[in-house]
């Protein structure tokens, strides 16, 4: 026989509503002591249930002082709406808190939504929409320094050439060019920042860069601070510049070193780790299935909330005004991100700090790099070479530099310009000399072009701003090489000579 079910009380609803709803609801009375907690509100602030009763409120807030005015509201005016922080034991919480006043004689509602996790995803969006502005500004004043750094550079290297070693201005000319080299440093700190210098990535073991470096790193350390690893099993390949990951692992050694004036120790370690260990950002969705962590730990003093709010902000520095210039942790911040990582730091005051970096595992095992051999420095050049350079300063002071050491060179100030002269010279023209970013079309696109039309066409990009494996370019290709802005006159002039001597080391080895 069917026994019919005996209708829920309305006292039996609420409690059913209030034991189960997902917001955390609070029962206060006058004197604003807890009367009722639900479960969602134990959850909220860490507290169980029977221990929150009895509890005056404000002993839940982080700011307990808050309460007076707010408690003074909510009786004049029946209701009050707060985002308020919670203390709890596994750190502060946000919730979005709605207040009821007199919902029955003497008792007041408080029910509170936990928005920790929304408000700092907001966080983190906001401070990337800051970077990301300031990036754009860094990246284009550094851009504008390169042509200007390339020019001071190769004339001042010009006018070297013609003194002799007593030459009593020579000091002079010597110490532009010291100050020039400065100034490129800084630069490159800039582009490195906004995530638009070149990149030239390959495959490369984490643990075989931190092996190589530790040499260098212990000699930069004090006596009085202990290096220590620890590397992953098995190779820990990322895809990136080799470059720029060991000028990543040497600014975060220096800055953990800087942060123990008294001694202590610094950490480096590589490891594996699944991607579902892995903080992924709303700006990086999905991924491999596997990271590689590189991390950086000491046990100095911390940084406080407010240095860690702007620590990777070009030019914030919490050190001694002319002890740093503010660049080295922003240009870390863009060699992570532009090598399509993941950066985080883990720091309070007194209890040191980790910087924690994952990049994406490459499938591939490392490989050899490519060698080749460069002609002897003495060995003037002999080919014509095409030059395609949009700046006027810096296409004058490179052409100087090539005709000095014996090319011919044909030049152009815009791609289309090139073009009509490559129509003109094809035959001649053993060596494309071309910016990267130009108007109307950019070097790689003007490269492809000309290489269909002579495919043993050598080209060697110039450029201290862009991206090339953002632009489909192929650097490994013993055709393709690069050179970075700003450059010195010597150094323009070896690379030159290396790719016009590897295409012909191989033709005279050819059957």
């Amino acid at each position: 026989m069917d026994v019919e079910s005996t209708p829920a009380t309305p006292d039996q609803c609420y409690r059913a509503v209030f034991r189960d709803a997902a917001e955390a609801i609070l029962i206060l009375d006058g004197d604003r002591a807890i009367i009722e907690a639900n479960p969602s509100a134990s959850a909220l602030v860490g507290i169980a249930v029977d221990q929150l009763v009895g509890l005056p409120f404000e002993r839940l807030l982080a700011d307990p002082a808050e309460i007076h005015g707010l408690w003074r509201e909510l009786l004049a005016l029946g209701e009050v709406k707060r985002e308020q922080r919670f203390a709890t034991p596994g750190g502060p919480r946000i919730a979005e808190c709605s207040y009821r006043a007199s919902v029955q004689p003497d008792r007041h509602l408080c029910i509170a939504r936990d928005v920790t996790e929304r408000r700092l995803l907001e966080e983190r969006l906001a401070q990337s929409e800051k970077i990301e502005s300031i990036g754009r500004l860094a990246g284009g004043i550094a851009h504008d320094f390169n042509n200007l750094l390339t020019a001071i550079l190769g004339y001042t290297e010009l006018l070297l050439t013609r003194r002799a070693a007593d030459d009593p201005e020579r000091a002079d000319l010597e110490e532009i060019q010291r100050a020039g080299k400065r100034a490129s440093s800084l630069t490159h700190q800039l582009l490195a920042f906004s995530r638009k210098q070149v990149l030239m990535p390959k495959d490369v073991d984490l643990n075989q860069t931190v092996v190589s470096l530790q040499t260098m790193l212990e000699r930069l350390i004090r006596e009085d601070i202990t290096l220590s690893y620890e590397l992953a099993p098995a190779p820990a390949v990322v895809r990136i510049d080799p470059g720029q990951i060991e000028q990543v692992i040497l600014n975060l050694v220096l800055n953990a070193r800087d942060a123990l004036p008294s001694g202590g120790q610094i950490r480096v370690d590589v490891a594996r780790v699944p991607a579902s260990l892995v903080d992924l950002r709303c700006d990086h969705p999905g991924g491999p299935a596997e990271y590689i962590r590189l991390r950086v730990a000491d046990n100095g003093g911390g940084l406080t909330p407010e240095a860690h709010a702007h620590l990777f902000e070009p030019f914030f520095t919490t050190k001694e005004l002319g002890k740093g210039t503010g660049l080295g942790l922003a240009s870390v911040y863009g060699i992570v991100r532009q090598s399509h990582g993941l950066i985080a730091v883990e720091s309070a005051p007194g209890a040191g700090s980790i910087f924690t970096m994952h990049f994406p595992a490459a499938a591939a095992a490392p490989h050899a790099e490519r060698t080749t051999l460069a002609a002897p420095e003495a060995e003037r050049g002999r080919e014509t070479i095409l030059l395609v350079e949009d700046e006027d300063a810096v296409r004058v002071v490179i052409g100087a530099v090539l005709r000095r050491q014996g090319y011919q060179v044909l030049e152009a100030a815009t791609p289309r310009g090139a073009i009509e002269v490559f129509d003109q010279h094809a035959s001649q023209i053993d060596l494309l000399l071309s910016d990267v970013v130009m108007p109307g079309m950019n070097g790689p696109t003007l490269a492809q072009r000309l290489i269909g039309l002579r495919p043993e066409l050598r080209v060697l990009f110039v450029s201290g701003y862009a991206d090339l494996s953002a632009m489909a370019v192929d650097t490994s290709s013993a055709h393709i090489d690069f050179l970075s802005k700003p450059f010195q006159a010597s150094a323009l002039a070896a690379k030159v000579r290396e790719i016009l001597a590897r295409r012909s080391r191989r033709s005279a080895v050819a059957p």
